[in-house]
């Protein structure tokens, strides 16, 4: 026998992996920033939804502001036409409280309706 005969040869044994500290912490990381990401893509896609359902809130609200500052205007000229226009006080007094000075004589006469078809149907008193 030679000197090679007694040595018997054993497999190598190649060194079990171990994952060190630094890469599990590395794998975690990159799975919250998965979960992160897929919750920030779900919320953006609701996001751009409420997004556009407030744009469209907004233009019809500045759409009634509009409208309610013209009629503001309407009024607050009316307002003044009724405290420097005496004729236009007369009007209104006649017109929309049914005033009139003493002695006149008041004749109503039935208001008369313009229909769809453009048929004149007199309509009932007050």
């Amino acid at each position: 026998m030679t000197q090679n005969d007694n040595y018997t040869e054993t497999p190598t044994e190649t060194p079990t992996e171990t994952q060190s500290p630094g890469s599990s912490f590395r794998a975690l990381l990159v799975g919250a920033c998965a979960v992160v990401f897929v919750i920030l893509l779900v919320a953006g896609y609701d996001g751009s939804r409420d997004l556009a359902r407030l744009k469209s809130r907004e233009a019809q609200l500045e759409a009634r502001l509009r409208k309610t500052e013209a009629s503001v205007s309407a009024l607050r000229d009316r307002i003044s036409r009724l405290r420097w226009d005496p004729y236009m006080l007369e009007r209104v007094a006649r017109e929309e409280l049914g005033l009139s000075r003493p002695g006149e004589i008041v004749v109503i006469l039935p208001r008369a309706d313009i229909g769809a078809a453009g048929e004149v149907t007199p309509s009932s008193p007050p």
